[in-house]
């Protein structure tokens, strides 16, 4: 499995209404501290980040792709919206 389905899989128990995943892993090789894994950009939307901060918002997600953050994940970029916030912009 890639890590990219691997991300989504993990982030199903959010109930996402949407989630889009770019690698951007190539534009990142080889750089100073990256002892592997890759560098994604999160675009997740879900009824599950209502009522909560930025910092909260993060938490979860990171909670839910730990295991990846391991060895598959070595950044992450998130950007997390309720379906409100998504749909305003």
């Amino acid at each position: 499995m890639s890590t990219v389905n691997a991300i989504e899989q993990a982030l199903q128990t959010l109930g996402p209404e949407l989630i889009e995943i770019e690698d951007d892993s190539a534009s990142h090789a080889g750089h100073a501290g990256n002892t592997g894994g890759g560098h994604y950009n999160l675009l997740i939307v879900s009824d599950a980040f209502e009522g909560l901060s930025l910092i909260q918002r993060h938490k979860l997600v990171f909670a839910e792709v730990g295991d990846l953050m391991q060895s598959q994940i070595h950044a992450l970029s998130i950007r997390a919206k309720t379906p409100a916030e998504f749909h305003r912009s």
